[in-house]
């Protein structure tokens, strides 16, 4: 007995004192209130609200003391040829040098349709906190549902649109900026980058890429504060990332031959060589990226479509098949020609498939004999080029596409066009990269930049016993794609299999030293999308203000 209570007793109240204590600082911690701020301001992507966004922002900014007195370290670059108008946010804190490390994440938020019932309430956390365990007491039924009631119910976890995915990441860098301001005699320089539209064409990160070429700074290493899953106990989701993955997305233009439905065996449907396609394509090992010592995520379809806009007893003659590709060691040449190959026997098959069919049905069809083709859009365009005043037809076309319409759907319409310049016949494939390349990008452990943050995190784990364990690539796809060292040959390689010509790349990544280090949670991108606070809002800033002072001190950086 321990004063009267059992050890067991005794063990148990100081655990529950203990969370009391930890859910007490949370509520009151000041980077939770400006993550609930910034959620609040409801930024879907290509909304009227993310164009808005940065006003929020440069007030929240502004209150601070150090841009009071320095209002000309923060401001709002409008980013160039964007359709929507939006700005991205910066706010500098100046020491001494030249020297300088950038704080970044987007502040776009992906929309709220999955919140069902609870929609109204997706942008107010407090609220939306409540109603969504409501809702679970009563209608939990899946094991990640019956997670969400445990989480929520320990009050370590807030819920909210764009809460993980990311603004608790862009809380922690601020609250890492305000309090490196407060140092006296700061060495070095800190560059707060909040950007627009990373959940779909990255504007923002790629405007601010040039940028930072710009200014008069010498930047040393990005840290990317974007988010990362866990559903356990966050030894996963505690995370130093020194490389992005890259991401594809590998198109598919199928020809078929269309017919009479009546008399279908003297065509070949396009749905039929699509599904065939898909088929050998979706969770291919041979089309996985397995290099580096690293087994990566299989290609899995986006879009499969038919081309008919309407309805008739004609079968499809062209269909429309898109393959999200990522990759983190093998060239996009490489990603190519696997597919490319494996397009070949899929199609090989599936007319031996139909020609034995149809000899079963006492039938013959020359169509089913015909040599399929299968290019590249590079090789499609090159028989185009031969013909007189083709390159300004094509540009011409290009210049009339809708610049609202997605990357992929545009893809289409040009290899469409081009299909029918060409004057050739089905069956085909035509084979390219339908959307924007982000380029998969790595840090070596040895970089010097690396080395600091390591050493910086041996200290945190000592000063406040939180664990970041170091791991390669990041999946999630992100802006470390335009901050980091990206292949140059390979972005040429896809700009030149790209049909559309705003999905190519034109101003290359930043080619600087960048990391992924961000905030942890469950479901994001889902109506029960939840931050871990602890982590978040008190170790996380903490973290990031020890590897400045880390990496601003060090002599190797």
């Amino acid at each position: 007995m321990i004063f009267g209570l059992s050890t067991h007793k005794f063990v148990l109240q100081l655990k529950q004192r203990r969370s009391a204590r930890m859910l007490s600082s949370i509520m009151s911690n000041p980077t939770r209130a400006l993550a609930v701020q910034m959620v609040e301001a409801a930024s879907i992507t290509n909304s009227k609200a993310e164009q808005d966004f940065p006003d929020v922002l440069m007030r929240l900014i502004g209150q601070e003391g150090y841009f009071q007195a320095h209002p000309e370290l923060l401001w709002s670059p409008k980013i160039a040829n964007d359709p929507h108008g939006r700005r991205n946010v910066c706010a500098l804190v100046r020491g001494s040098g030249r020297k300088t490390v950038v704080l970044t994440g987007h502040y776009d938020v992906v929309s709220t349709d999955n919140y069902g019932p609870l929609e109204p309430w997706a942008f107010s956390p407090e609220i939306l906190c409540q109603k969504i365990m409501e809702d679970l007491r009563q209608n939990a039924r899946s094991q990640a549902e019956q997670l969400a009631l445990q989480d929520l119910e320990s009050g370590l976890y807030l819920p909210g649109r764009g809460l993980l995915d990311m603004k608790s990441g862009l809380a922690a860098g601020l609250t890492a900026l305000f309090q490196f301001s407060k140092l006296e005699n700061q060495i070095g320089n800190v560059l707060f980058l909040a950007v627009a539209d990373e959940e779909d064409r990255s504007h923002g990160a790629r405007v601010a890429s040039s940028l930072l070429k710009e200014l008069d700074l010498d930047v040393v290493g990005v840290i990317n504060l974007d988010a990362t899953s866990d559903t356990g106990d966050g030894s996963a989701g505690q995370a130093l990332y020194l490389g992005s993955v890259g991401k594809l997305l590998v198109s598919a233009l199928v020809i078929g031959v269309d017919t009479h439905a009546g008399y279908a065996l003297d065509g070949i449907n396009a749905n039929f060589l699509v599904s065939a396609l898909n088929m050998a394509f979706e969770g291919n090992p041979h089309l996985t990226d397995q290099s580096l010592g690293e087994i990566g995520t299989p290609p899995t379809s986006l879009k499969q479509t038919d081309q008919k806009l309407q309805y008739d007893v004609t079968t499809p003659a062209r269909a429309w098949l898109c393959m999200n590709v990522l990759t983190h060691g093998l060239s996009a040449k490489e990603v190519l020609e696997r597919f490319t190959r494996e397009a070949r026997t899929a199609i090989d098959n599936a007319l031996q498939a139909l020609r034995t069919r149809a000899e079963a049905l006492g039938a013959k069809s020359a169509a089913h004999g015909a040599a399929p083709l299968v290019l590249t859009y590079q090789e499609l365009l090159e028989r185009c080029q031969k013909q007189a005043g083709f390159l300004h037809r094509l540009e011409q076309f290009c210049n009339q596409l809708e610049p609202r319409l997605d990357l992929p759907s545009q893809s289409q319409q040009v290899l469409n066009w081009l299909w029918d310049q060409s004057g050739l016949l089905g069956p085909a494939v035509v084979l390219g990269f339908a959307s924007l390349h982000y380029p998969s990008t790595f840090l070596p452990r040895e970089h010097s930049f690396v080395r600091s943050i390591q050493k910086s995190l041996e200290k945190t784990q000592e000063t406040l016993g939180v664990t970041v364990t170091e791991r390669s690539f990041f999946r999630g796809i992100s802006d470390m794609s335009w901050f980091g060292q990206a292949n140059t040959e390979d972005i040429e390689f896809v700009n030149k299999n790209t049909a559309a010509p705003l999905a190519r790349i034109e101003t290359m990544p930043a080619q600087l030293p960048v990391v992924n280090l961000g905030p942890w949670g469950r479901d994001y991108h889902q109506w029960l999308e939840r931050v871990y606070m602890p982590y978040a809002f008190e170790h996380l800033p903490n973290i990031l203000e020890q590897i400045l002072l880390d990496v601003f001190n060090s002599s190797d950086v």
